[in-house]
């Protein structure tokens, strides 16, 4: 009686399962749910999945993204005497952006997670919950997230779930198998890593690829070369530009294509002899997903960097450093929007050519201040107390003429009489220029590698770097210049743009407000009340700005040369403030990197500036979080901050070790392992994670 009367429940259940099901949540990337093997959950261990589906031409990523990218990570809230593990990674395929080459799945992918349960639940209906992140990327990359949720009865035994067997089956059959037995070595020489793998398994392969874990080891676009030998294969591929020193061992999965079906095998190889094989060698196409074989491309190196820099210049539009300055362009080219197009084509050429020439002119700058023995990097000129002032003053008054206190117009947006048959076209290109000198606060995902690529290169290849950059930041209105269709989105003038210019200015005054918190943070109390005065002194002359006589003159003059005055020719007492993101923080020194390495001490350094708005970001976002602070508190986390505010040659040494030519750089250093380089943009997972991966395992 008790056998059927156990043998009810559990159908019973099993119906309020299915009952229960949550809804798939959907985007327009991605369809997620967390779904489980059985149709209850026993006691003991138990089968569940995070489900990701990506909409067609859309792909999530694989523990190790490759070249860019966030891999997929669940958060989760359960009950007590339920635990869940960590997510099993099926073997990935590789996903082309441009010139990067990315790991992860374009197709329905389950993400297996064991779940264990305790014998107390028994009889119970428990709720399991989730918060999933990821990134879905196609042309353009965008973050998503659902919370989800799977409702089980806990009863046994657990039946297998017909709407779900056969998916999980095929996902388990997609896992990496431990391949104990397969002796493996790695060497590494001056450009090169190469593994030797001993199975008899691989002599007839009809494709071999490797996804390391390590997502710094390899230059993942560059081709994978093979040679299979009697029983064994050896398989190189190109250093990561950001690979620093040879780790404990290599670890990863080595996919295999044999009679037409692909298995994937985990292995962990140990340092050894390992002959590279030759360039000329023939290139060994990687599979990808479900057997499918896709060969990576192997651009040069100035390709990928040139591809970097136009995302990352792209990118740099939509950070809020760069904004006041495109809300003055986009009153431009509404200005215009009622003509021909011919205008507004050249409003735009003009401000293409203004970012790009800023752009170039900046590297010309780093490039002769290297030559002469600086160390400087991308945002070097807003480590100068006079530059931020004079900043401040010029967009101060920029945000006055859009309140209607002065119109600047062609006496000073043309910046001479020679241009004054061509009404707002020096306009716009000192609009260009502007919105370079604005956006050096921010650094943009891509810009690091691409910057500091450039910045280890010939000149012209650096000018180049940089003239992409520019060519990126211009690209949306430089799409409306060549797309008429375009503009058609822009409004049309009218009486309501005076009251949109009025109402532009006070972004440009929260923008002078920023750069006077960075110049108290540079210098003195003293010294940035003198700058504000500087301020006032400013109002005064654009007060006077359309008064005639040489009475108005005089002061104008005067209270310009006061401003001036106020900034280059009183004393400067420099104080040192760390920008520490959190009060625990030390200062960074490599000395101290090394002494907590030696103690074994897991270490978090953050190279920040306080004029770096991405930096301030990603302390509000994730370094502050209270997520973060208890993982560093728990892994007893020693965090060291380098201080970029002002310049420091040190800290620029360390950045262009790590291939950065600016901040933010952040790394990991986990039980005084390898450093790990962690994303530009940062979120509370990203971070705890990496407190629990060693470079060397992901």
């Amino acid at each position: 009686m008790l056998r059927y009367l156990s043998l009810l429940f559990a159908a019973l259940a099993a119906v309020l399962g299915t009952l229960a099901r949550a809804e798939p949540v959907r985007t327009d990337e991605v369809e997620a749910e967390l779904i489980a093997e059985t149709t209850t959950l026993q006691p003991g261990q138990n089968w569940i999945a995070l489900r990701l589906r990506p909409q067609p031409g859309w792909h999530v990523y694989w523990r190790n993204p490759g070249d860019s990218g966030i891999p997929t990570t669940l958060a989760w809230t359960l009950p007590d005497g339920i635990r869940a593990g960590d997510i099993h990674w099926p073997y990935p395929h590789t996903e082309s952006l441009g010139e990067l080459t990315n790991y992860g799945y374009s197709e329905e992918t389950l993400h297996l997670i064991p779940v264990t349960v305790d014998a107390a639940l028994a009889g119970q209906t428990v709720t399991l919950a989730a918060k999933a992140s990821w990134l879905a990327c196609k042309d353009i990359c965008i973050p998503g997230k659902a919370d989800l949720q799977l409702r089980r009865a806990v009863a046994a035994p657990a039946r297998p779930d017909p709407d779900w067997s056969s998916a999980f089956a095929q996902a388990r059959s997609a896992l990496p198998q431990p391949a104990h037995d397969w002796p493996a070595w790695f060497s590494i020489d001056a450009d090169s890593v190469s593994l030797r793998i001993e199975s008899a398994l691989l002599a007839n392969a009809e494709g071999i690829a490797f996804f390391p874990y390590a997502q710094d080891l390899v230059l993942h676009a560059a081709p994978q070369r093979l040679a299979v030998e009697s029983g064994a294969v050896r398989l190189s591929q190109t250093l990561s530009p950001y690979f620093v020193d040879a780790p404990a061992r290599v670890e990863g999965v080595i996919v295999v294509t044999r009679a037409g079906q692909t298995q994937a095998f985990e292995i962990a190889a140990q340092p050894g002899t390992v002959t590279p094989v030759p360039p000329d060698h023939g290139v060994q196409a990687t599979p990808a997903h479900r057997g499918t074989a896709v060969a990576p491309a192997g651009p040069p190196t100035l390709a990928l960097a040139l591809a970097f820099a136009l995302l990352g210049g792209l990118i740099l539009n939509l950070m809020p450093c760069v904004f006041p300055v495109l809300s003055l362009k986009a009153l431009a080219l509404i200005e215009h929007n009622g003509s021909d197009g011919r205008e507004r084509r050249r409003q735009v050429y003009a401000y293409t050519a203004g970012v790009i020439a800023s752009c170039v002119l900046v590297a010309f700058a780093m490039l002769g201040l290297r030559s002469a023995g600086e160390a400087i990097g991308w945002g070097f000129q807003l480590q100068s107390p006079a530059f931020v002032s004079l900043m401040a003053y010029l967009i101060f008054a920029l945000g006055l003429s859009l309140s209607g206190v002065a119109q600047l117009g062609v006496g000073l947006m043309n910046l001479g009489s020679g241009l004054a048959q061509r009404p707002g076209l020096a306009g716009s290109f000192f609009t260009g220029v502007l919105a370079v000198v604005v956006a050096s606060p921010c650094t943009a995902p891509f810009m690091g590698t691409a910057l500091g690529y450039a910045m280890t290169q010939p000149a012209w290849v650096a000018l180049i770097v940089f003239a992409t950059l520019g060519l990126g930041l211009a690209l949306p209105f430089l799409l409306i210049g060549w797309v008429p269709r375009l503009a058609a989105w822009l409004p049309r003038p009218g009486p309501w743009m005076e009251q949109f210019k009025q109402l532009m200015a006070f972004p440009l005054y929260l923008t002078v407000v920023w750069l006077l918190w960075v110049l108290a943070r540079q210098t003195d109390p003293q010294h940035t009340g003198r700058v504000m005065l500087g301020l006032v002194a400013v109002a005064f002359a654009m007060w006077l700005w359309h008064r005639r006589g040489p009475l108005a003159a005089v002061f104008k003059l005067g209270a310009l040369g006061a401003a001036v005055a106020l900034v280059f020719f009183a004393p400067v007492a420099a104080i040192s403030q760390p920008a520490a993101a959190m009060p625990e923080a030390e200062p960074w020194s490599a000395e101290r990197v090394a002494e907590l390495r030696a103690d074994g001490r897991t270490i978090f350094v953050d190279f920040t500036a306080d004029w770096c708005l991405s930096c301030k970001v990603n302390e509000r976002v994730a370094l502050r979080s209270e997520r973060v602070r208890r993982a560093f508190a728990e892994h007893n986390v020693a965090v060291l901050v380098g201080d970029w505010t002002r310049s420091d040659p040190a800290i620029t040494a360390e950045l262009a070790r790590f291939g950065r030519s600016g901040v933010p750089l952040y790394l990991v250093y986990v039980r005084g392992g390898e450093p790990r380089v962690l994303p530009q943009l940062l979120t509370p997972d990203i971070v705890i994670d990496a407190l629990n991966t060693p470079a060397s395992s992901k």
